[in-house]
């Protein structure tokens, strides 16, 4: 979530490069060294911003020129007047953009006349949190299209870190914001010839092609996570970092672990522990039935506030019920304690008067009977010898001297038998 509103602080400075109205045969605008037309900037990688592409930075205080981040200008009217630099407002702000009518595409506000067109929104920027990647390639360029024949925007260094959102239809190119540049466009994840392009920040390299399934649930890409789940022809799970379930996870993103679950992922509690989880509702998503799943998935149609409290109440449901459980297994355990309640008893081997006799216990000492025989006249119980844990069976009443062993009231006043 804070990754998405670092990008929603820019967007109120941020412009579409539009050549609408202008109508020119030129590949976009050509960045300036001042608020001049006089004067072209050649330090710049690419001279030239692409039309349709985002850039961003402050409009002097006659808005008619656009300072980017690094010091360089863009006209927002060309030289005969014509805007080509248009607003980009959040969807949330409710004051109108000043000269033009905007309609709401995704969470933008664009000028009405690129919607009428059919731009995606997916264009301008994909709805959903943003991951911090980082470089691991020599360099990385920065496309208007995701295709190695597109347009190069600009270049990103070793180590320099960038913000990626949504996939392409191949899914090896994903929308990328380039702080440092001012600008957005298209990465590459992994080279077919020089490996792995980016990769998440912070996290160990792995040379490996990630599992999109994963990184989209590890970032909690919710729309992205149901289009792979729903269009992949076999579903894979398995990353070259771990189970989609188990990136998930650790990272606390409970709504893609139910889409994961419903889907058809698994993990045991064994990974879970492994993966130091934060939320524990997450265990309890992992342990309900099918049907409850189902129910869930339901409700997260409507709000994932409402699934995430749902799921939370059986979370305290269920340690509520463990809690009862253990009362339970306590109480039989204490149940089924006996006291010697004549001088001295025999242990057996096996549950009648002629079976070896193998230890035994005298007045007074305590012991639990784990279970009786099918008479009910004999329990059996597990004591501790010099050489480790034996088992045997002691008589509960005798038919003559009557009760040898006596069930103990008092649990508190426990005698190990030792």
């Amino acid at each position: 979530a804070w990754a998405k509103e670092k990008v929603s602080n820019t967007l109120p400075k941020c412009f579409l490069v539009d050549n609408t109205d202008l109508k020119s045969s030129s590949s976009g605008l050509r960045y300036r060294k001042s608020p001049s037309f006089g004067e072209t900037s050649k330090s710049k990688p690419a001279s030239v911003v692409h039309w349709n592409s985002l850039v961003y930075g402050d409009l002097d205080a006659d808005g008619n020129w656009l300072k980017l981040q690094d010091g360089q200008y863009l006209p927002v009217y060309s030289s005969n007047g014509i805007r080509v630099l248009q607003p980009i407002k959040a969807a949330e702000e409710t004051s109108p953009v000043a000269t033009v009518t905007t309609v709401t595409v995704g969470c933008l506000q664009v000028p009405s006349h690129l919607e009428r067109q059919g731009i995606d929104a997916d264009a301008l920027i994909d709805a959903g949190p943003g991951a911090f990647y980082q470089v691991v390639a020599e360099r990385v360029a920065l496309r208007s299209g995701p295709s190695l024949g597109a347009p190069v925007l600009g270049q990103v260094p070793r180590g320099g870190e960038v913000e990626l959102f949504g996939w392409d239809e191949t899914r090896q190119w994903r929308r990328c914001v380039d702080h440092r540049l001012s600008r957005s466009g298209w990465i590459l994840l992994d080279h077919p010839e020089l490996g792995p392009m980016v990769r998440p920040l912070g996290e160990k390299l792995c040379v490996r092609p990630l599992n999109v399934i994963a990184v989209a649930a590890a970032e909690g890409r919710l729309q992205d996570l149901e289009t792979f789940l729903k269009n992949s022809e076999e579903l894979d799970f398995w990353d070259p970092r771990g189970s989609a379930l188990v990136l998930a996870a650790e990272r606390g993103q409970i709504s893609s672990c139910l889409r994961l679950l419903h889907a058809g992922a698994t993990a045991t509690e064994a990974d879970l522990a492994m993966a130091r989880i934060a939320k524990a509702e997450i265990v309890t998503l992992c342990q309900l039935r099918p049907e409850e799943l189902e129910e869930l998935m339901n409700i997260s149609k409507v709000g994932e506030d409402e699934m995430q409290q749902i799921l939370r109440r059986k979370h305290r449901e269920r340690i509520s019920v463990g809690d009862a459980d253990e009362d339970v297994k306590a109480n039989s355990k204490a149940s089924n304690l006996y006291e010697v309640c004549y001088s001295s008893v025999w242990i057996r081997r096996e549950p009648h008067v002629e079976a070896a006799q193998v230890s035994k216990r005298i007045k007074g000492q305590q012991l639990n009977i784990e279970e009786f025989d099918e008479s009910g006249e004999w329990g059996r119980v597990v004591f501790k010898t010099s050489e480790g844990m034996d088992e045997g069976w002691m008589l509960i009443t005798h038919p003559e001297l009557g009760a040898l062993l006596r069930p103990v009231e008092d649990t508190e006043s426990v005698r190990p038998a030792g």
